[in-house]
């Protein structure tokens, strides 16, 4: 397995002996597998006392990290969910989730001899400073992997543009730096991505977030008449709203077509517009109109929407689900299936490809660090984004590419042997 590790993963390897030893890279650019090699090696050299590993979630700990120990070490390895725990050559590791500030409560008190983080942009700065404190014993060290970010990045700001002052080793990795990509594959990956993306998960860069958010939308390329074929089911997103407009995006399913997911129709009632503001028995009462005679699999909706719910329910409106409000993950992934031609756009839904071309980043909120984007003429988008990231993209966990889908659809496809029943019915 090491002599297969490119030049780049061989220096890493060699080079991590700092206090904090950071991998930062491109998508799929073998950082992750060289990070992990010597976080591996540095288990049976470590100091005596604890270990920890840290990723966003329980779940994404388990697949980004648990999951590739187990697979490199066999069984060796012992992974107690129960517990968060990883057991490995008589060294107990824990596991924590840090997704948001109250993380940092979880490490409170404790002292680890190291640690390793996955994707590290995603924890909370005030759970990386605590986890410094906490890594006091003699020799510790903290190895841990990120994709680019913003430049005012907390990571970045006070860790990477200091690197030189602190005890901190660093590599960038890119495509060339993963020794089992195919040239065909990178190709690829390099047309999937557009913009803001690009930049950052194929050319590695730390960017700032601004401009248009679907900066690549062509709606001569990424629109269509009409459905190419009938849906296998329709999933139904919604951004609901009372003083502000309300509105619902229809979209297709079929497995079989091109493309395999299109915004059919929309539903927008603006009450500025109107002179008036509907109740929510009037909003739900226009939902079942929009979905009259479709095969509905799912509603996706703002979970904040409480009344509209309950309202759904007394009307009998069911499968109705509560929408993954990730933005920048869900802006993420839905861009992907614009750009590479998975999802299009039907021509009726005017509102929806206006909103599209004006969705943009705010540019205050970038200057201070935070990605998000300008809360206006944001309601179809929103809606798109809820139905098409919580259905496609949020079961099978948030960190999935488009590359990932294309790769278990394929293998399905062509018959080989793959247990789908765990995930959405896109692979059913």
């Amino acid at each position: 397995m090491i002599q297969d590790l490119s030049p780049k993963q061989r220096q890493s390897l060699i080079e991590s002996q700092a206090r904090i030893n950071i991998w930062e890279s491109a998508v799929r650019s073998g950082k992750s597998f060289a990070s992990l090699i010597r976080w591996l090696e540095y288990i049976q050299t470590a100091p005596p006392g604890n270990l920890i590993m840290i990723g966003r979630t329980a779940t994404t700990i388990k697949r980004n990290i648990v999951d590739e120990i187990c697979t490199i070490v066999g069984t060796d390895a012992r992974y107690y969910s129960g517990k968060g725990e990883l057991q490995l050559w008589g060294r107990r590791i824990y596991l924590v989730g840090a997704s948001d500030e109250r993380a940092e409560g979880k490490i409170r008190g404790a002292t680890f001899a190291a640690a390793y983080i996955d994707e590290a942009t995603l924890i909370p700065e005030s759970f990386f400073v605590m986890l410094l404190s906490r890594l006091s014993v003699k020799d510790a060290k903290l190895f841990l992997t990120t994709n680019p970010d913003s430049p005012f990045h907390w990571l970045k700001r006070d860790y990477l543009d200091h690197k030189d002052e602190l005890s901190i080793a660093h590599w960038a990795f890119g495509l060339d730096d993963n020794p089992s990509l195919t040239e065909e594959f990178k190709t690829s990956l390099k047309l999937e991505y557009r913009g803001l993306w690009y930049q950052r998960y194929i050319e590695g860069l730390w960017v700032l977030a601004e401009g248009t958010i679907y900066d690549f939308f062509d709606p001569k390329l990424h629109c269509i008449d009409y459905p190419t074929n009938n849906a296998n089911y329709y999933i139904v997103g919604i951004d609901y709203g009372t003083t502000n407009p309300c509105a619902y995006t229809l979209i297709g399913y079929n497995i079989n077509a091109y493309p395999n997911i299109w915004v059919e129709d929309e539903h927008y009632y603006n009450p500025s517009e109107h002179m008036r503001q509907k109740t929510d028995t009037e909003h739900v009462e226009d939902l079942i109109k929009f979905i009259d005679g479709k095969n509905v699999y799912g509603i996706y909706l703002d979970p904040s929407a409480a009344s509209f719910r309950a309202e759904m329910h007394k009307q009998g409106v069911r499968n109705i689900f509560d929408a993954n409000n990730d933005v920048l993950d869900g802006i993420r992934f839905t861009a992907n299936l614009i750009s590479n031609g998975t999802l299009k756009v039907c021509q009726k839904c005017r509102n929806l490809i206006k909103e599209i071309g004006v969705y943009v980043w705010d540019a205050q909120a970038a200057n201070r660090g935070l990605e998000k984007p300008l809360k206006t003429n944001d309601h179809l988008c929103d809606a798109l984004r809820y139905a098409i990231f919580t259905h496609f993209g949020a079961k099978l966990g948030n960190n999935m590419d488009v590359n990932d889908y294309r790769e278990l659809k394929a293998k399905h496809l062509s018959g080989n042997d793959l247990n789908t029943s765990h995930l959405p019915s896109i692979f059913q």
